[in-house]
Order: C-alpha cells, then sequence, then structure tokens
C-alpha cells in the first residue's frame, strides 16, 4: 500500500472500495480495489481469489488489465489500471447514445467476448455497469467476480448468476446454459443503448420474468437494417437461435472491426462443436435437467405441507379453562384489545427511511394506483433468488445431541418439529443493493394494492428466501420484514385478500423463517458457516460452530432489523394459532431459548418495543396452546450445556420499567405462569418485591396496567407462596 497515494474514492460496494490513486514510482494513475475479509465466509473470499486469478491472465485492450494484487492480514487488495469513466456516466447525459456510437461500443464488446470465449470465459454478469471507458472512449469489460473458467469436457454449466434485466432466458427457466447466455446479456446492452431501456423493462422481477417468458420484443424502427438484423441474432430467446461466433464476426454490422487475438484455448467456445463434442454436449445438457427434477422432487418430499404439529388433537388450540372462566375471558379481551391497538398498526412500521430515500434515484411514488396488475408466474421462480441453490443445506438434518439437554432428554419433540419445519438454509453470496432495489420496488407495488407478490407461495418464498441467508444484510433483512408485514396495515385490502396472504405466509413457513434469521443475525461472520458443513443447532451456544455475538454487539441497525421482526411474529401469533405453533416449533428446531432470554434479561439497554413482543408471544404460548408450555418455561429460565441456569428473569425490572405496555403485558404473563406452569415454577421468580410491585400497580396511572395487576393480585394472593417468602 505504501507505493500508491490514494486520491479520491471511485466507488463502493458489498464487495469494498475501489479509490483513484497513484502509483508512486511511475506517476499513473490506477484503481485500487479493497476488499476486507472481515466478515466474509471462506467461500466468498475463495470467490474473490477466484476473481483475482482468472483476470490476473487476461490481456486485452477491451478487458480491464490487472496490474498486482495481493493480501494483508485483513484485506484483499487489487490494483487494475484506472479508466475515466463508466458507460452508464456517457449514457446519461442523453439517455440514449446514437447509432455510430453504439457500433464503436459494440465492436469492443464484441472483441472482449471473443477474447474471453476463445479461452474458455464466460463472464455471466454483463451490464452497462460492468463496462468502462479510457481516455480514448474504448469500452473496456471489468468485474469478474461472476465469470467462470469453463474445463475442457464441460459443455454446459447450472448454476444461477447475473442480474435479472440482463439475465438470459434460459438461466430464467433454469436451464443449463453456456457462452449464448453472455450473447444475450450483449443484446440486451446494445439495445439499451439504442432505445434507452433494456428490452424488458420493469421494477419488479416477477414482471421481468413473466415479460422475458412471454412478451415479444419491440425492435427499433429508427435504427439501420444491419443493425437491427444483428440485435435480433443476438436476442433470440431460445439459444440455439441465436447467432454463432462464425455469424458474429461474418455480419455486416461489426465485420472487420473485431479485435481477434491470437491467444486461445486448446478448445475454444468460439469454434464450432464437432459433432462428437456436440453429442457429449447434449448429453451433459440432458443429465443437469434431468438432475434437477431429482433435487426439486427430493426437496419437495423433504417439506411437507402441513404446517405445524400433527401430534396435538384439534381441541389443543383451545385453550384450557379454569373454574375462573371469567379471568380468561378478560385476558381475551386485554390482548384482542392489545393486538389492536399495540402489534401492527398504520404508521407504526416504518416502509423506508428518510435516509434510505435519499440515496435512490427513483424514491418510491406512495400515491395508489388504480389498477394493480395481478402476474401470473410458475411455482420454479421460487429457485431463481440470483445465486446458486447447489449448496443448500437442510437445517433438521444437523440436529444433535444439543437438544436433547435443552429438553430434557425429550427428542421425540425435536424430530417433530424438524421434521415439521424443514429449514432450507441458503449460505450463497447476495447482491446486497440489487435485492434492497428490489425490494423497495416491491413493497411500492404492494402499497399501491398490487399484492399478486404475496398470494402466491413460489412469489412469496422468493421474498422469504433471504431470511434464510448468512450473507443477508440487516438492512436487507428489514426490508423483507417490513414488506411482508404491509399488507396488515395499507388501507383497502379485502378480507379475502388478507385471507390469502395468510395463507400463503402459512404455506411458506414465514414465522420459522422469521425466528431463522433472529439467529443468524447473532453470528459474527455472518457467511461464517461453510455451505459444505451442516447448519449449526443451538445458536447462542458457546459450542457453536461459529461465533456468536453478544447484544452489547448489535448495532443500530441490527436492533431496528430485530424490532421489525418480532413484530410482525407477533402480529402473526396472535392472527392464527398455526403461525404460534409454527413459532413453537421454530424455537424448539432452532434453540433460540438463550436468544430470547437474553432480550428480557437486558430490557434496560436495549429496544423495549422487542421485549413487549416476546412476552406477548409468550402470553399467547400459555394462553392458547398451554401444552407446549415447555417453550416458555425454557425461555424464562435457559439451561446452559451443563443444565445450570443461565439468567433468571427480573420481573421487578419488568413490572418497574417505565413502559406501561412492558408493565401490563409483564403482569400477565406472571398470571398465566401461576395458570399453566404450575406454582412451583413461579416460585423460582417469586419474591417481596415482585408482590409489592404488583400490588403498587394496582394504582398505576395507567387504565390497562390497573386492570392486568389487580387481575393478576386477585389470582395470586390466594396462593400459599404469595405471603410466605422467605
Amino acid at each position: 500500500m505504501d507505493n500508491y497515494e490514494v486520491i479520491r474514492t471511485l466507488g463502493e460496494g458489498s464487495f469494498g472500495r475501489v479509490y483513484k490513486s497513484k502509483q508512486l514510482s511511475t506517476g499513473h494513475f490506477v484503481a485500487l480495489k479493497v476488499i476486507s475479509k472481515r466478515g466474509r465466509s471462506a467461500k466468498e473470499l475463495k470467490g474473490f481469489r477466484r476473481e483475482c486469478e482468472i483476470q490476473r491472465h487476461l490481456h486485452h485492450p477491451n478487458i480491464i488489465q490487472m496490474l498486482d494484487s495481493f493480501e494483508t492480514e485483513n484485506e484483499i487488495v487489487v490494483i487494475t489500471e484506472f479508466a475515466h469513466m463508466t458507460l452508464t456516466m456517457e449514457f446519461a447525459k442523453m439517455g440514449y447514445l446514437p447509432e455510430e456510437r453504439v457500433q464503436q461500443i459494440v465492436f469492443d464488446l464484441v472483441s472482449a467476448l471473443f477474447y474471453l470465449h476463445s479461452n474458455r470465459i464466460l463472464h455471466r454478469d454483463l451490464k452497462p455497469q460492468n463496462i468502462l471507458l479510457d481516455v480514448n472512449n474504448r469500452a473496456k469489460l471489468c468485474d469478474f467476480g461472476f465469470a467462470r473458467n469453463m474445463s475442457t469436457g464441460t459443455h454446459v454449466l447450472t448454476s444461477i448468476k447475473g442480474t435479472p434485466l440482463y439475465m438470459a432466458p434460459e438461466l430464467i427457466d433454469e436451464q443449463p446454459y453456456d457462452y449464448n447466455a453472455d450473447l444475450w446479456s450483449l443484446g440486451c446492452i446494445m439495445y439499451e443503448l439504442l432505445m434507452g431501456s433494456p428490452p424488458f423493462s420493469t421494477k419488479s422481477i416477477l414482471k421481468l420474468i413473466r415479460l422475458i417468458r412471454h412478451e415479444q420484443i419491440t425492435w427499433p424502427t429508427f435504427s439501420s437494417e444491419s443493425c437491427i438484423c444483428f440485435l435480433k441474432g443476438l436476442l433470440q430467446k431460445n439459444p440455439s437461435k441465436r447467432m454463432t461466433w462464425d455469424e458474429i464476426l461474418n455480419h455486416q454490422f461489426v465485420k472487420g472491426h473485431i479485435l481477434i487475438s491470437k491467444n486461445s484455448a486448446c478448445a475454444p467456445l468460439t469454434k464450432p462443436l464437432s459433432p462428437t463434442t456436440f453429442q457429449a454436449k447434449e448429453q451433459q445438457r440432458k443429465e443437469s435437467i434431468k438432475n434437477r427434477h431429482r433435487t426439486l422432487s427430493t426437496k419437495s418430499t423433504d417439506i411437507p405441507e402441513q404446517p405445524s404439529i400433527q401430534t396435538k388433537s384439534n381441541s389443543s388450540k383451545i385453550s384450557k379453562t379454569s373454574h375462573n372462566s371469567s379471568t380468561d375471558e378478560t385476558i381475551k379481551k386485554s390482548i384482542i384489545q392489545d393486538t389492536k391497538n399495540n402489534n401492527i398498526v398504520e404508521g407504526s412500521l416504518p416502509i423506508c427511511e428518510e435516509s434510505e430515500k435519499e440515496n435512490l434515484n427513483n424514491p418510491p411514488d406512495l400515491k395508489g394506483s388504480d389498477n394493480p396488475q395481478k402476474l401470473d408466474v410458475t411455482n420454479t421462480l421460487q429457485k431463481l433468488t440470483i445465486t446458486s441453490q447447489d449448496s443448500k443445506k437442510t437445517v433438521g438434518d444437523s440436529l444433535d445431541h444439543s437438544f436433547t439437554k435443552v429438553m430434557g432428554g425429550n427428542t421425540s419433540r425435536v424430530d417433530d418439529a424438524s421434521k415439521t419445519i424443514g429449514f432450507i438454509e441458503d449460505n450463497q453470496p447476495i447482491e446486497t443493493e440489487e435485492w434492497i432495489v428490489f425490494l423497495q420496488r416491491t413493497i411500492q407495488e404492494v402499497i399501491n394494492g398490487e399484492l399478486g407478490s404475496l398470494m402466491q407461495s413460489g412469489q412469496t418464498n422468493v421474498l422469504v428466501s433471504p431470511l434464510r441467508n448468512p450473507n443477508a444484510s440487516s438492512k436487507v433483512l428489514s426490508f423483507v420484514a417490513r414488506l411482508l408485514s404491509i399488507p396488515f396495515v395499507v388501507k383497502g385490502v379485502s378480507e379475502e385478500s388478507l385471507q390469502q396472504v395468510r395463507k400463503v405466509y402459512l404455506e411458506v413457513k414465514l414465522v420459522p423463517n422469521l425466528v431463522y434469521a433472529t439467529k443468524l443475525l447473532f453470528r459474527v461472520n455472518r457467511g461464517g458457516t461453510p455451505s459444505e458443513s451442516p447448519s449449526p443447532a443451538n445458536s447462542p451456544s458457546p459450542n457453536c460452530p461459529y461465533t456468536c455475538r453478544s447484544l452489547s454487539e448489535l448495532n443500530a441497525e441490527d436492533m431496528q432489523t430485530l424490532e421489525y421482526i418480532f413484530l410482525l411474529i407477533s402480529h402473526l401469533v396472535h392472527l392464527d394459532d398455526d403461525f404460534l405453533m409454527q413459532f413453537c416449533d421454530a424455537v424448539v428446531v432452532l434453540s433460540v431459548y438463550h436468544l430470547l432470554n437474553t432480550f428480557l434479561c437486558m430490557i434496560s439497554k436495549y429496544k423495549v418495543r422487542i421485549v413487549a413482543d416476546i412476552l406477548a408471544i409468550m402470553t399467547q404460548i400459555l394462553r392458547k396452546l398451554p401444552e407446549n408450555s415447555e417453550v416458555v418455561e425454557n425461555i424464562l429460565v435457559t439451561p446452559s450445556s451443563d443444565n445450570q441456569e443461565v439468567c433468571r428473569i427480573n420481573f421487578v425490572d419488568l413490572l418497574r420499567h417505565s413502559d406501561s405496555l412492558l408493565r401490563e403485558r409483564s403482569c400477565y404473563v406472571l398470571l398465566l405462569m401461576n395458570k399453566n406452569l404450575g406454582e412451583n415454577f413461579l416460585k423460582m421468580f417469586w419474591n417481596s418485591d415482585v408482590r409489592d410491585t404488583l400490588e403498587a400497580l394496582v394504582y398505576d396511572s395507567i387504565e390497562t396496567v390497573r386492570n392486568a395487576a389487580e387481575l393478576t393480585v386477585m389470582e395470586l394472593k390466594n396462593k400459599d407462596y404469595y405471603t410466605d417468602i422467605k
């Protein structure tokens, strides 16, 4: 680093930062890309190193030249030649480019692609943002993060890479693909430069997929015949009908202007396949499709349709009644009112922070839409998360003896819950900026009344997928939680639509995924669990295969995300008992007792709303599913590995808290603990301070608190332990 003088920042993204720098020994300007190793998984770092290795051996005038790369203890540093502007900067001046300028850029891009494909390299992420211009306005390809060097004998690929607007139809359909996918992306760029927008332009990824599959391209009418002919040759939806390299090089639009490098691999992709090689390629394609169908079939059997444990009878959904039925009725009324007043209400869930709005080029328009469009996308869309699905692991497969300790030797409940939930963790890299833009635009669609994306399980699965991805940032998780909450707060949504949304949320197991997201937020290395290894089962436990953060290490964005998540969970479990049962199952399978216990023990330092929602969820379990009261027991008294108590909730702090909602809900938790957990358990938390504080709350200034305290005191005062305090 001492050999370079940093001048200014050129850009910043999830990968790191790029600086304009000067090489001190020569005085030449260079681009210095700094990638932090902190928070990166071994797989991510391997990907960065692979990118460097690929680019190091590329030498072509239309490809950004790597000059050097090295690693420090905490960073990967890549030095490349400096390009004075991006293609998007030139394009933005007019919104489009004249055909003569587009033709020059196509010359450069075709030359670069021919060189890559001659060396059996697929770029897989061609887009205007990855094209730079030098001082002579010559186009140069950059960013080889998704590039793949195809070994000899490999003819098709299957992993999904790229940016949706420029993604070939065969990738959308999850079909095997080859170099033709790059040619489609080239056609999309050429089309955008001529027309001002890509051939299929929409703010919704789901609409984009529908358009690519079913809509015809509108061709420019003002361009030359050779230009349109060349464009049509690239933008054939059927990859077998796209122009071959021989046809491209001899096409009138580019002939004689392509720089042909003499360096090529022994079996370049630019040469026609021999009959034997073509037969081998088709065989690989068929095997890939066959394997994919087998994988999908296997996964479909791993996740049962029923969202809840089947060992419970229907009557278990009805809470047990005591001799004092009026008491339970009072609690029910209070919680119904509490749900209306204190859970998800209009205005309680901000859709977009002001700082986020300022960063958007096109901030959402909050005006309603008179014609909400409905989408019809097939179930295969749930696989399209812009990352490979090859390395997913079933969380249930990793359950071990730690659950036996947590559940006191009762593994049957864990096994049942594991089969019911069937978590699938996606440990693939995630494009944070693109996901945020996508989610913000989907939020706007839902606000405008377009609930189609939340009323079909396949589409909702796409939206839920970041919740089980350890590489997803807090900001992405925050947007997901807010998006999925909107149907319950936006005006004008019919009851029929809400019923369908609730049905879909149950089908995609939204609540368990939300619980899983809270667990992932506590990982020190958010992508730290290699995809080859089983997903960990006992997150906050010291014997985790990864390191967990303490609450004090979470930043404000993490805490805000957790608030949104628990707010949504609390609302859902009050809407339907099936959501509540899914929550209980998820807590058992993921063993997040310690996490929930920690929140309740440290209320003075962190967001009160999270604690209030956890108390509401616990109350609902005790009211509606008392047979699952062991979940509440393990939250309140979390056992460590040697079965010693880690932390007992201090109810005095809860009852004396300045927040009235917290005081009220704490009263109800004590009341229901007495009814459903037994006197011996409640006595673990009972002392004179708790009793005196409860009695004082009977005179609280807030009516709901007074009512809750009075009801609790009436129920408990006849118990022996109420006055018999040692």
